[in-house]
């Protein structure tokens, strides 16, 4: 659903969360804009903010929650997609508007929701006030709006984390390389919507939107609005060739799934192994956990500011006007 949300005009302004390190990897920066420039555009766009700065890991969910309780209309999240995300944690479920000014190296929600990676362009975004009404994926007591995964996408994303925040090791390296040649592909036990079926498969997407990560387009036809989380499980592949795939479609490239991939899309979904240790799960390339784990979608949870699709490109979210009946709906689990 859209609806449109007069920025210039909210009293109390907006809320400014930035992180002042976004736009690293490994050390070493990616981005070249700053905080600084970030509300240079704001003010261009005559878009009122009060700018809040982040300290530490999980600062941008306790200053998102003291700009709902002070009944702010927008809070702007301006940072990677780890910043985009912690904000989430605070807005989903609430009627203050998320708007983004990208800062990050990969930004896949600003990929998602067409924001263009420009400050100027994203500020604009914001005046705009075309505030769709998205989709949340849950895993326990987290909420994601890209994609969970349990196996290999899990174990990649936890180990490439830990390189950026420690460091070249050798250690996580080696125990990286452990981790992938002991994966193979286990026997998972798999239930959506409630029918179950047994599979062997390195990994499974459970996705929101089309990307995670590195702009993995884990899930390309994936809509953030449909009330459905897309499930890819990646059958009978082994991690060589999932490693390929993975390559393939870096950067937002989204191309068709290997064959015999399944994709179906369901309200929840729950995932065991079968005869082996457990599998590790992530949300939004944090880990979470082991398996057994279940995941929930949470329909129209997060109000967020959108920008326009460029024509030709593929689309994450219904246009108005189409007719949603015949695809907003859950797929079956194949016998």
């Amino acid at each position: 659903m859209i609806a449109t949300l007069d920025v210039t005009t909210l009293d109390p302004p907006a809320a400014l969360i930035f992180n002042p390190n976004a736009g690293q990897k490994l050390g070493l920066p990616t981005n070249t804009s700053t905080a600084d420039q970030v509300q240079a555009a704001l003010r261009e766009a005559d878009i009122p903010f009060e700018a809040r700065p982040t300290e530490r890991a999980g600062h941008a969910t306790e200053l998102a929650r003291t700009a709902v309780a002070e009944r702010r209309g927008l809070v702007i999240a301006a940072g990677g997609d780890g910043t985009v995300n912690e904000v989430t944690q605070a807005l989903a479920g609430t009627s203050t508007v998320l708007g983004v000014m990208p800062l990050g190296s990969v930004m896949n929600m600003a990929r998602t929701l067409c924001i263009p990676r420009d400050l100027g362009g994203a500020a604009r975004v914001i005046a705009s006030g075309q505030v769709l009404a998205m989709d949340l994926g849950k895993v326990e007591d987290t909420y994601f709006l890209e994609a969970a995964g349990v196996g290999l996408d899990a174990g990649l994303l936890s180990y490439f984390e830990q390189l950026d925040r420690r460091g070249l090791s050798m250690g996580i390296l080696r125990a990286l390389l452990r981790f992938m040649r002991r994966l193979g592909t286990p026997r998972l036990l798999v239930e959506v919507d409630g029918r179950r079926r047994e599979v062997r498969a390195p990994m499974i997407s459970i996705a929101n939107g089309p990307f995670v990560g590195a702009a993995y387009a884990v899930a390309p036809d994936a809509r953030v609005d449909d009330g459905l989380l897309d499930v890819v499980i990646f059958r009978g592949m082994g991690v060589l060739r999932m490693l390929v795939h993975l390559a393939a479609v870096l950067g937002g490239r989204r191309l068709p799934p290997p064959p015999g991939t399944m994709t179906v899309r369901a309200r929840s979904v729950y995932v065991e192994t079968r005869r082996r240790r457990p599998l590790p799960v992530h949300a939004d390339g944090t880990a979470v956990g082991a398996t057994p784990m279940r995941f929930e979608a949470v329909p129209g949870a997060l109000r967020v500011l959108t920008g326009r699709p460029v024509a030709g490109e593929a689309c994450s979210w219904w246009q108005a006007g189409m007719d949603q009946s015949s695809t907003a709906r859950a797929t079956a689990l194949p016998a």
